[in-house]
């Protein structure tokens, strides 16, 4: 596979993937496509003929769904990732919150998350020393510990929450996916909404030390350490990351969730 290794190009790279998967696919019949992306379709068309005609549309706008798959008159939504990017969602720390109040968290667990977000001592970013992510992991590795159990007690809680940053989003204007594919057009494993959910309601996350809910780890989009504030609303941004994705779709495939 054709990884990148991040950095300022690693949205385009994303989008050119999209773009390389969508003029491989588009307007070809079935059997006109490479094995691996015959692979790709049947997963999410099991009766796919050889002569059928595969359309494909990009989704417009920032929804959680980057492609639409059309054969016939089913429609399948996937949400694509590439190279070594783990980010699945980015929300304003205030929305995750709300989130969170809405599934009757205590005040106690926002109060610490926002400790361990804005990592100066204060629950709205005020405080005159900033520590970065080494010190925060360091000095509040209580309070992380008390976030985590907290938030992972609850396997319905952690199913319905992945469901929501990897697919669904937090604006049900946006189109949701229905599947998530990490590769290009040369190779990639692709899972269903479904097994995904499956996998993330079966297994435990304990080994993660970072805050994270199920397999979804968590931390402020730039803690901004040493005072260098290029774009300080960023501070009160939550990145929400899948670090293990790939493998992860590669466990979920071979043990069939």
């Amino acid at each position: 596979m054709s990884q990148y290794s991040g950095g300022l190009h690693a949205y385009q790279n994303g989008i050119n993937n999209e773009n390389e998967l969508l003029e491989a696919i588009n307007n070809k019949k079935y059997s006109q496509l490479s094995e691996h992306l015959q692979k790709m379709i049947r997963k999410k068309f099991p009766k796919v003929w050889l002569d059928d005609l595969i359309i494909v549309k990009k989704v417009p706008g920032f929804a959680k769904a980057d492609l639409e798959f059309i054969i016939h008159d089913e429609h399948h939504y996937l949400s694509v990732k590439y190279g070594n990017s783990a980010q699945v969602h980015t929300e304003k720390l205030s929305t995750f919150f709300s989130f969170l109040k809405e599934h009757q968290f205590s005040d106690e667990l926002l109060n610490n998350i926002a400790l361990y977000h804005y990592g100066d001592e204060t629950t709205n970013g005020t405080g005159s020393y900033r520590m970065n992510q080494q010190e925060v992991m360091r000095n509040y590795a209580s309070i992380v510990e008390k976030i985590n159990e907290e938030l992972n007690l609850n396997r319905y809680f952690v199913r319905d929450f992945v469901k929501r940053v990897v697919f669904i989003g937090n604006d049900p204007s946006k189109q949701a996916a229905d599947f998530i594919y990490h590769g290009d057009i040369e190779e990639g494993e692709i899972c269903s909404m479904e097994s995904v959910l499956q996998y993330t309601k079966r297994k435990t996350f304990h080994r993660i030390i970072n805050a994270h809910i199920g397999q979804i780890m968590f931390r402020p989009y730039a803690r901004y350490s040493k005072g260098l504030e290029k774009h300080p609303e960023k501070r009160h941004l939550v990145v929400f990351e899948w670090s293990h994705l790939l493998w992860d779709l590669e466990f979920i495939n071979q043990w069939k969730y």
